[in-house]
């Protein structure tokens, strides 16, 4: 991350508090949809995820365009994330791809370009494998099932991300996403648009607070059978604490936590109640080479590591992360990273 120069703006962050918190309050004329885009919601690089995604104010690599899209100004040199999930037992596979380029131009800009993909294969379809007697599309007793009508299809949806940040002082970057989204799930298709909004600041080269404020003006996805839905703001903060250990461990350890409120109406599902989640990460770093991390991602436990790789491959970074679930199987990430 480019170096901090400790300088007196903290004026700055009530101010942009207040406007990230009013902006994330959707207006009586706006009617969320609940687990719109969720796809979205389930966190990339497994770094961050190992850390039970409690990464707002920690977003210093390439998917900082995901977390917090202010944290690539911090980015020195040109860096490309990719990275690989199987969700619960490969029901649910999930890709990232982040790519992020500071401004030859400008050295204090960034910006990038990110691709999620989640698809679910191997759907069984039914809806035509029935006798429909009465023409109402829905199966009653006595309708003579045809087993060889059963389809297999897929779901399968995208999102791709086009990122913007800027150190505006030595102490605050700012930055934003224009979020383009593409569904698709048997035969219908949607398209979506929306706006994140992200800014980092460091009151200390120890410690640093996070916001960011996603769909910020609530992202409207149509489909192709005339259905609409609308994804609510989501507002996260959080802050990481990062402090030297004594000599005989060489290294380093951060603490992280995240708070999330959600405005879509399903306060009865967070984890805290009235929409709010909490993340919380741990991450310890031997002599900046092997790093070991635990977190908590809403209550579900999560751990990972990573290498930093010497030599020839200096700049390489290589990241696992492990998500337990108690109802489902487990998850495993895996991402690997390098700079220019």
């Amino acid at each position: 991350m480019r170096r901090l120069k400790i300088a007196a703006h903290a004026s700055c962050v009530p101010a942009l508090a207040l406007a990230l918190t009013l902006g994330a309050l959707p207006s009586s004329s706006q009617a969320a949809d609940k687990y719109a885009a969720e796809f979205l919601n389930i966190g990339v690089g497994a770094r961050a995820l190992g850390m039970g995604g409690a990464f707002v104010s920690l977003a210093s690599d390439a998917s900082a365009s995901y977390w917090n899209p202010a944290g690539i100004a911090g980015l020195e040199r040109a860096e490309l994330l990719v990275m690989h999930s199987e969700h619960f037992g490969d029901l649910v596979n999930h890709d990232y791809f982040s790519f992020v380029q500071p401004l030859s131009g400008d050295a204090n800009a960034s910006v990038g370009i990110s691709l999620i993909r989640v698809g679910i294969d191997d759907i069984t379809v039914t809806r035509d494998a029935f006798d429909d007697q009465n023409g109402d599309g829905e199966w009653q007793e006595g309708e003579e099932i045809f087993f060889d009508r059963f389809q297999m299809d897929s779901d399968v949806e995208y999102g791709l991300l086009l990122s913007y940040a800027r150190e505006y002082t030595d102490r605050l970057f700012l930055g934003g996403n224009v979020k383009l989204l593409r569904q698709g799930l048997i035969d219908n298709t949607s398209f979506g648009m929306g706006l994140d909004i992200g800014a980092m600041y460091f009151p200390s080269p120890n410690l640093t607070l996070g916001a960011r404020l996603a769909d910020a003006t609530t992202t409207q996805i149509s489909w192709d059978t005339g259905h609409h839905e609308t994804v609510a703001p989501s507002l996260t903060v959080g802050a990481r604490y990062t402090m030297l250990m004594p000599a005989a461990f060489d290294g380093s350890v951060t603490v992280a936590a995240d708070l999330r409120e959600a405005f879509d109406g399903s306060d009865e599902v967070s984890q805290l109640g009235g929409g709010l989640d909490s993340r919380l990460g741990l991450e310890y770093w031997f002599k900046q080479l092997l790093a070991a991390r635990v977190g908590s991602d809403t209550g579900n436990f999560t751990a990972g590591a990573g290498l930093n790789v010497p030599g020839m491959l200096q700049g390489m970074s290589v990241d696992y992360a492990f998500l337990a679930h108690d109802e489902l199987d487990d998850t495993h990430r895996l991402s690997a990273s390098v700079r220019f």
